[in-house]
């Protein structure tokens, strides 16, 4: 849920403490006071940027028994429609982050696989994903320039089949080992 707070947010942070007690200072007001109402005003920005953030972006759902997938709010999709799996390769990303998206038929989902702690899914969400991602039909796209997949490494970089896709899901590797390829 807070994959997005960096280092810029505690930056502003403290850039905010920093005018509050520079304006206790002028003002005379007491130091616990100031410092009590700026973590209170911290905490509530942080709070309503959360619920609008849950509001705007509900977090993803997929319901076994009818096979179905929803995506933020988008209409839930069937399983069968979720069609690639692939891990982001941004350069601008943490490496120990490990993020899994799956897309189909417009939706996209994006699921936490690893943060810096280790695996960021329980036992019984991990299980529920990792059959979602069987009852896919996640496959490495083709071309019809390379109709039998044999440069698809370098057509769709990150994608993963099924097997690769569940393989991550039930066990992410830890930052620097190697993630499944899928040829």
């Amino acid at each position: 849920m807070w994959a997005g707070v960096s280092t810029l947010s505690v930056v502003l942070f403290v850039f905010y403490l920093s005018g509050q007690a520079a304006r206790a200072l002028a003002e005379d007001i007491p130091w616990p006071l100031t410092l009590v109402l700026s973590v209170l005003v911290v905490a509530a920005g942080l709070g309503v940027v959360t619920l609008v953030r849950n509001a705007v972006y509900p977090q993803p759902w997929v319901n076994l028994d009818t096979d179905q997938l929803r995506a933020g709010r988008h209409e839930p999709i069937p399983l069968s429609a979720v069609d690639r799996a692939l891990i982001p390769v941004d350069p601008a990303t943490r490496s120990d982050v490990l993020v899994l998206r799956l897309t189909g038929r417009g939706a996209r989902v994006e699921i936490v696989l690893r943060d810096r702690r280790g695996p960021s899914l329980g036992p019984d969400d991990t299980h529920a994903l990792a059959e979602a991602v069987r009852r896919t039909a996640v496959a490495i796209p083709t071309t019809s320039y390379d109709p039998t997949g044999r440069f698809a490494r370098y057509n769709f970089p990150g994608h993963v089949d099924r097997d690769s896709a569940v393989a991550l899901v039930e066990s992410p590797p830890a930052p620097g080992q190697p993630l499944p390829a899928s040829w």
